[in-house]
């Protein structure tokens, strides 16, 4: 499609970058707007997401370096681990990563971290839905050969895709079904129980879309059992199992508490 946006000089700007560093705005922006109108103090929630973004972007590339079948390419090049202009990030390194010093940052500054996770919940799907049209650009994260109708065909040689082959647009489905995430989530805010709860649901669709995006996957990255399972789908699964906990138990303190102020 578009892998390369614009050089200036020595230096190569990809597309994909820049829909990247759209989707961290987006997100910032979000929760910007939500600390407003929770009577946060902006300044620190400005902090706070400059501390989250520098870890997201150190574990983004960490996770890229390490699980999606580069590193031996790294340590022959390691000056290109510094390159982040020419992407290579992957979104559960940079989750981890961001969400550790978030806890760190909210918890230090005695904020709520359920309260702030929850307000952050839906931009962070808007932003990762923005970010995926990025990797469609570049053709990072593209599907497998398929003959369906809505197929796409790469045809540009600088695209990370197999050129002239009708694929499945899995960039593009995780684009669509994270945007009908962010309306789930705007929509569970309406009927929200208890803090947390619209982070942990962010939580356990982002895995189950996740899950369900890498079934269509066919770009090189860590796959395990000849290709039956990825990285990514692991850690969906070992993301998802303590969420589904904690939502479940915070229900129950939820209920709990409602049946002992109505008696």
């Amino acid at each position: 499609m578009l892998p390369i946006l614009f050089e200036i000089g020595p230096i190569t700007i990809h597309t994909v970058s820049i829909f990247h560093t759209g989707g961290i705005l987006i997100g910032i922006w979000w929760l910007y707007r939500q600390a407003i109108k929770n009577r946060l103090d902006p300044q620190k929630i400005m902090d706070l997401s400059l501390v989250v973004v520098l870890w997201a972007v150190i574990g983004a590339r960490l996770f890229s370096i390490l699980f999606d079948g580069s590193l031996q390419w790294y340590l022959q090049n390691p000056v290109k681990m510094l390159m982040l202009w020419n992407g290579g990030f992957t979104f559960y390194g940079g989750f981890l990563f961001g969400l550790g010093a978030g806890i760190w940052y909210v918890r230090k500054h005695k904020m709520d971290v359920w309260k702030v996770s929850d307000m952050a919940a839906p931009g962070l799907a808007l932003g990762i839905a923005f970010g995926r049209l990025g990797c469609f650009f570049s053709g990072d994260s593209y599907g497998k050969p398929t003959d369906l109708p809505w197929a796409v065909t790469f045809s540009d040689p600088l695209s990370m895709a197999p050129t002239g082959i009708p694929l499945h647009p899995t960039q593009i489905y995780s684009t669509l079904v994270l945007l009908v995430v962010f309306g789930v989530l705007l929509w569970w805010k309406k009927q929200q129980r208890f803090k947390g709860e619209l982070f942990l649901a962010f939580i356990m669709l982002y895995a189950l879309v996740r899950s369900f995006v890498e079934i269509f996957r066919d770009d090189p990255r860590g796959v395990y059992l000849d290709g039956l399972i990825s990285t990514s789908q692991i850690i969906s699964l070992l993301v998802v199992i303590p969420a589904l906990w904690l939502f479940f138990k915070k229900l129950h303190q939820y209920k709990s508490l409602k049946l002992d102020t109505s008696q």
